[in-house]
């Protein structure tokens, strides 16, 4: 007998960070279904989408009627503790390939793991994190991606200093053990669409306006910013 084929996503839980998945992933083509009791927030997202259903996602006979075994990857997103859990539990039983769950706090966290969830965001928390990370190593908010817990790619300003110079002339490998990933220029006018240079050679040349995307360990980008080059 032949297996069925993963569908796309099902999301549980249409709240703010919900709803967000569930928009992203049909605007980047997927299909979604998307779930929650309050009417309310299916009808949201109920024309972006490719189903949008009011059910309780804690309910193992609503879930195996929705045929939520076939999803690639299922979402929990359901912020209540006891609902959670029960959403999850019902998630193990029906054979869920892969689910990955958000939490409030690490006693939600915790419990989840211990059911089986091996993937778990906290993204009040991890965006704390980050927020205070990029302040304090002295970046605009957004200018900074993590690649891990020490090393990340950051957005910057080139420093007059080094306008009219080359990259091999600035030396920020050398410098700084950061590499540049890229520049982002500017177009000749305001308004107009600029270029992204991707893996620029020795001999580019730094203009006003560049922004330089640099790749290295968080210690070492902190340097750079605060240095001025």
């Amino acid at each position: 007998m032949a297996v069925a084929r993963p569908e796309g996503y099902a999301i549980l839980g249409l709240g703010l960070f919900g709803n967000a998945i569930a928009r992203t992933l049909a605007e980047l083509g997927h299909r979604v279904l998307a779930v929650d009791r309050d009417l309310a927030a299916v009808e949201a997202v109920g024309s972006e989408v490719a189903e949008a259903v009011q059910a309780d996602a804690t309910d193992r006979d609503a879930l195996r009627a929705l045929h939520i075994d076939r999803y690639e990857v299922v979402f929990n997103t359901i912020g209540d503790l006891d609902a959670s859990i029960l959403c999850t539990l019902a998630l193990r039983e029906l054979g869920v390939r892969r689910i990955i769950a958000k939490v409030n706090s690490t006693q939600q966290a915790r419990v989840l793991t211990r059911l089986g969830v091996e993937e778990i965001l906290f993204p009040e928390r991890d965006m704390g994190q980050r927020v205070a990370r990029q302040v304090a190593a002295g970046f605009a908010l957004g200018a900074l991606t993590e690649l891990g817990p020490d090393a990340s790619v950051a957005e910057i300003a080139v420093p007059d200093v080094l306008l009219g110079r080359s990259l091999a002339e600035a030396e920020l490998r050398r410098r700084f053990g950061v590499t540049v990933v890229a520049v982002r220029r500017p177009g000749p006018e305001p308004g107009t669409p600029g270029q992204v240079l991707v893996s620029p050679p020795p001999d580019f040349v730094f203009g006003p306006g560049d922004r330089v995307l640099v790749a290295g360990l968080n210690s070492d980008l902190e340097r750079l910013s605060r240095s001025g080059a």
